[in-house]
């Protein structure tokens, strides 16, 4: 459009040379036609800019969703290491409690006493202290999760 307008001032002016709102028109357009070409430029570069924000940020998201997925499945395959050995150790232990206990069971029927109360082992204790403690801990990392996610998304809602 505006090269249109500059071809033809240009034309008016090799006929009438002279012509003073002839001259400031063809200034005007060459400006005008310069800020268009600056805007789409500039708006060329701002929708690359915005492709490689989007790249970035799905990027980054892929690499924390596969960080959170490695983080998850060692975790289970560390509960579950665990939980098998605590299984393998409390069937130890509660074997060898329940010996201790019969002993002592024979012999205070022996000795005419009563049963004594149930006790727990302080190895017991602390497992179950640790196995509670493992549980709060992914509930703190699955909230922590929650809030990071809540967040990112008020964040993409936001474009200002």
């Amino acid at each position: 459009m505006y090269q249109q307008a500059i071809d033809s001032y240009k034309q008016s002016l090799r006929r009438n040379p002279a012509d003073m709102d002839a001259k400031e028109n063809l200034v005007y357009a060459q400006k005008k036609l310069e800020d268009q070409k600056n805007n789409q430029q500039n708006q060329q570069n701002q929708q690359n800019q915005d492709q490689n924000q989007n790249q970035d940020q799905n990027k980054d998201q892929n690499q924390d969703q596969n960080q959170d997925q490695n983080k998850d499945q060692n975790q289970d395959q560390n509960k579950d290491q665990n939980k098998d050995q605590n299984k393998d150790q409390n069937k130890d232990q509660n074997q060898d409690q329940n010996k201790d206990q019969n002993q002592d069971q024979n012999k205070n029927q022996q000795n005419g006493g009563g049963t004594p109360p149930p006790t727990i082992s302080r190895q017991a204790a602390e497992q179950m202290l640790q196995a509670m403690q493992e549980k709060e801990n992914d509930t703190k990392e699955k909230v922590k999760k929650e809030k990071a996610k809540a967040l990112q998304k008020k964040r993409l809602e936001k474009n200002w």
